[in-house]
């Protein structure tokens, strides 16, 4: 649309509008500009200053029902600003939130209700907004409206999921609920459940989170299972143990790869990378004993096993390796060792013994001097209630000091 101003009185008829326009736009501006400023102070009298400017603001309405509920404890004003603010914008949860603590402190449980209602409403998802409403609904005995909001958080927030999994138990108790309502359907939290229930010492409770975990059929890495499996060892739940070994071979082809039919030894021609967990080869270093694979020496395949001691004395040289076998039942256990300028009154061994009763099964002759490739075997039958066997390089005894290179390959246990 065109504006004839070909008159004068139109021409500044049409200047004064745009005048008060500008001045009234200028006028907003500033009053916004004074109302944050006021806002941004932390005493009542400029909080209140900058509600009144703009009571279309919902922020300034907020600040001032905070600052009356934790600062002035007076909650039941707090309330009425608070109110003002979610009335300008319900969108905002923590708006929300602030009126439910102030209804919370007033005894209103309806009203707190309803203001957490509305937050979820706004936003549900946040991890805030569900602690801090499940928290609410677990205080007031309401699982079934708890759970679901700790799974809501647990989801959206890694921090808090060992927080939100120990309330959730110390609510329920119950591994089957907790699995249904609240832990979500990843092997993240399920793993964090399994830690916090064997750190509880509660095993048949992990089992049910372990046998969860299983039903998920979500791909994982096996290096996660290993706390929880040594947890099993632990308690000489071997036959756990072995279930778990067996179904993480199963999900996995590489695990696969390390299995030799007709030996019992996980990996016994140390061709391998370590494990360092389940029921492959287990390494710890220590200073006297450097441990490394060697593609220059073997008895067969590509590499052997190295352990060059440096002199002071050691007994375990930091290399084992946990078998299940059965109760009286016949063993053949051999290796192929070297031995390298290995000074010493007492020299490195292969050892084969009860993981808990500590029964020697097999020690082999010592290695002393410079000797080839030597099979090493020996036959015997474990005890009656055996069912974890520890295979490792040990020293008989312990004391003497030893210098010198020690090789192991081919390591093999078969049932006769």
């Amino acid at each position: 649309m065109r504006i004839n101003l070909n008159s004068v009185s139109r021409k500044l008829a049409f200047i004064c509008i745009c005048i008060a326009g500008v001045a009234l736009y200028a006028g907003a501006i500033g009053r916004h500009y004074f109302a944050a400023g006021l806002a941004m102070q932390t005493d009542l009298a400029s909080l209140e200053r900058a509600a009144n400017l703009e009571p279309w603001n919902a922020e300034p309405q907020w600040k001032l029902g905070r600052y009356l509920l934790l600062v002035a404890q007076n909650p039941t004003l707090a309330v009425s600003k608070l109110k003002a603010a979610v009335a300008v914008n319900p969108h905002i949860a923590r708006y929300w939130l602030d009126l439910a603590s102030a209804y919370q402190v007033n005894s209103d449980l309806q009203g707190q209700r309803s203001a957490l209602r509305h937050a979820l409403s706004a936003e549900p998802t946040d991890p805030t907004v569900a602690w801090e409403t499940a928290n609410f609904y677990l205080v007031q005995d309401d699982l079934a409206r708890a759970l679901p909001l700790f799974q809501v958080v647990m989801k959206n927030d890694p921090e808090q999921v060992n927080y939100a999994l120990r309330l959730c138990w110390r609510a329920t108790q119950d591994v089957k609920m907790m699995l249904a309502e609240a832990v979500p359907a990843e092997p993240a939290p399920y793993f964090a459940f399994l830690r916090l229930l064997t750190d509880m010492d509660k095993t048949a409770a992990a089992e049910g989170v372990w046998n969860g975990l299983m039903n998920l059929d979500q791909p994982f890495s096996f290096s996660d299972a290993f706390p929880y499996f040594d947890y099993l060892i632990k308690k000489h739940e071997t036959a756990a143990a072995e279930q778990v070994w067996q179904q993480l071979v199963r999900r996995n082809r590489q695990l696969q790869t390390y299995q030799q039919p007709g030996n019992l030894i996980v990996d016994g021609d140390l061709e391998k990378d370590f494990l360092n967990g389940g029921f492959d080869w287990r390494y710890t270093i220590i200073d006297p004993v450097q441990l490394s694979v060697d593609t220059t020496e073997f008895q067969s395949g590509n590499q052997s096993l190295r352990m060059r001691f440096k002199g002071p004395p050691v007994g375990e040289v930091g290399i084992l390796e946990y078998v299940p076998v059965e109760p009286n039942v016949q063993y053949h256990f051999s290796v192929y060792t070297k031995a390298e300028d290995i000074e010493s009154a007492s020299g490195p061994r292969l050892s084969v013994a009860d993981v808990y009763s500590a029964e020697s099964y097999v020690l082999t002759d010592d290695s002393l001097g410079t000797t080839g490739w030597r099979q090493q075997s020996a036959d015997f039958r474990t005890g009656p209630e055996s069912s974890l066997l520890a295979v490792q390089v040990a020293r008989v005894p312990a004391d003497p000091l030893i210098k010198g290179t020690f090789w192991i390959d081919d390591v093999k246990l078969v049932q006769r």
